[in-house]
């Protein structure tokens, strides 16, 4: 089986070889492996069904077709996107990180791996765990060798979001989606008694048209939602732990419904509706039936920060922070941007834009808003004019004519009260400080403005 290994730059050649070189699988290794999977578990219950088939009198071939047909359908999907779109994903942290960017990055939110890697590597001297190197000295060590750098960011990447998380989930999801069919198969075409449609069936007393109609729904649930979510770039490994969840709930979900109504044809429908709600519209509904002492005063006490105050952010896009627990401002301005990217499938750049907006509004609240007409209500611009102000200013950094009349406007803007001699300390002091934060100092690398400007 062929394998894509991560190679060192030409510049590092002459070096000793780094620790942090793995191996890991292209995509067409990966599709053959995903697929053969596949095939196995379509071979291993298909030689099940045989002893079922048996016991049920059946028809092995209908039952067989129809598990393999179920498999293909929710299987190619995630075939797919792990041996072409993933790559395509990759590419975009890749082409974001680059050079200094990269070590900014890891020097921002994986310090102590950094710091391992850069011992393993040979670039530090191993010490033992306490004290660490001064941090000037691993600092300047990860700006030059990025090709570490490198090699720490892929291992990182592949641990959070590589093949490996995958394989179980997808595994699991393939195991689940067989037996479903099996199960339904083997139920339909039971030549028993209990394969009147409409009387009570085999399984808990449901009947096959209830217990198809929970089963399709929550099917086209599963592979409606993987294909728009490999369509966005966003499938995660918890999603796909959730479509098995979805398909394995259809049973219980079905049992719940057949005791509702007395007309089948209803169950039928009903089973089949809810079939399609996703694990969390259907915990929203539970807890909406079991939990209705939560009132309307209690709801407004924990309401959560209001996300949408960062310009950008919508409804679904706050519906999506929360799903994976971000409900304030400053969890996005404190966590790590290429996961939280990772897991919301938004775009890398946007997260950046996020944590730029939110590390201002930390300090100036609701007020950073004003900031919005002159352009100051992200970090970099910021950066950028406390580095003229001092006139630290590189050739590389864009150039901010009167520095001071700038600086003067802003405070004017947050401050209209306050005596001029007052808020221009402050905000001296407060814009000093977002300066000199780590989130301040790795986007202005990673999103520099142009320098001809």
């Amino acid at each position: 089986m062929s394998t894509a290994t991560l190679s060192l730059p030409a510049s590092s050649t002459s070096r000793k070889p780094s620790p942090l070189i793995e191996s890991h699988l292209t995509g067409p290794s990966r599709a053959l492996m995903l697929s053969a999977g596949l095939i196995g578990i379509n071979l291993g219950g298909a030689a099940f069904m045989h002893y079922v088939v048996n016991a049920t009198g059946a028809s092995l071939g209908l039952v067989v077709t129809l598990g393999a047909f179920t498999t293909v359908m929710a299987g190619t999907p995630f075939i797919v996107f792990l041996s072409m779109v993933w790559f395509t994903r990759y590419r975009e942290f890749q082409n974001s990180l680059k050079g200094s960017a990269l070590s900014a990055y890891l020097q921002r939110f994986w310090s102590q791996r950094l710091i391992c890697a850069l011992e393993d590597g040979g670039a530090l001297p191993a010490s033992p765990p306490a004290p660490w190197p001064a941090a000037a000295q691993w600092q300047r060590m990860a700006d030059e060798r990025l090709d570490i750098c490198e090699r720490l960011f892929a291992r990182i990447y592949h641990e959070q979001y590589g093949l490996v998380p995958f394989v179980p989930a997808v595994f699991i999801l393939y195991v689940v989606v067989y037996a479903a069919a099996g199960l339904v198969g083997t139920s339909f075409f039971d030549v028993r008694p209990c394969a009147a449609s409409e009387t009570a069936g085999c399984i808990y007393g449901i009947s096959q048209r209830v217990l198809m109609a929970s089963f399709a729904g929550s099917f086209m649930f599963v592979v409606s939602d993987s294909v728009l979510c490999i369509r966005r770039k966003s499938l995660n490994v918890a999603d796909v732990y959730w479509y098995a969840l979805r398909i394995f709930l259809a049973i219980p979900l079905a049992l719940v419904i057949n005791n509702v109504t007395q007309s089948d044809g209803a169950r039928a429908a009903m089973a089949f509706a809810l079939g399609t709600f996703p694990v969390d519209a259907l915990l929203k509904l539970i807890r909406r039936f079991g939990f209705p002492q939560i009132t309307e005063t209690e709801k407004k006490e924990n309401a959560p920060d209001k996300l949408l105050t960062l310009d950008g952010v919508t409804l679904p896009i706050v519906a999506t922070f929360e799903a994976e627990g971000l409900n304030s401002v400053e969890q996005v301005a404190a966590v790590d941007p290429v996961l939280l990217s990772i897991r919301t499938g938004m775009p890398f750049r946007y997260m950046l834009r996020l944590g730029s907006q939110a590390i201002v509004r930390r300090h100036f609240g609701d007020a950073a808003t004003k900031l919005i007409p002159v352009g100051l209500a992200d970090v970099v611009p910021i950066y950028l004019l406390m580095k003229a102000l001092d006139s630290t200013a590189s050739n590389d950094l864009p150039r901010v004519a009167r520095p001071d009349i700038v600086l003067k406007d802003a405070a004017q803007r947050l401050f209209p009260d306050i005596a001029d001699e007052q808020r221009m300390a402050v905000i001296d002091m407060k814009f000093r400080q977002i300066a000199a934060e780590e989130y301040s100092l790795m986007l202005a690398r990673i999103t520099p403005l142009d320098p001809s400007l």
